[in-house]
């Protein structure tokens, strides 16, 4: 799976999660390390996902408006 494609499919499922998501957890279902899922997150957070990293895990707050023009 590509970077990207990970990422979308990331993002889908910390919005469909209503508690806060591990690193762990999301390296496990996704097949790669905890250090790719923190750069993914990262990567997300540049795009205009707001999500919040704590002790827990991380959780979506908000994803990017898409404007009208």
């Amino acid at each position: 799976m590509k970077a990207e494609q990970r990422r979308k499919e990331i993002a889908n499922y910390m919005m469909s999660e209503k508690t806060a998501v591990s690193g762990g957890k999301l390296s496990e279902k996704f097949g790669v390390s905890r250090q790719i899922i923190v750069q993914d997150i990262s990567a997300l957070k540049e795009t205009g996902y707001e999500i919040l990293s704590t002790h827990s895990g991380y959780i979506m707050q908000s994803t990017p408006h898409s404007e009208r023009v």
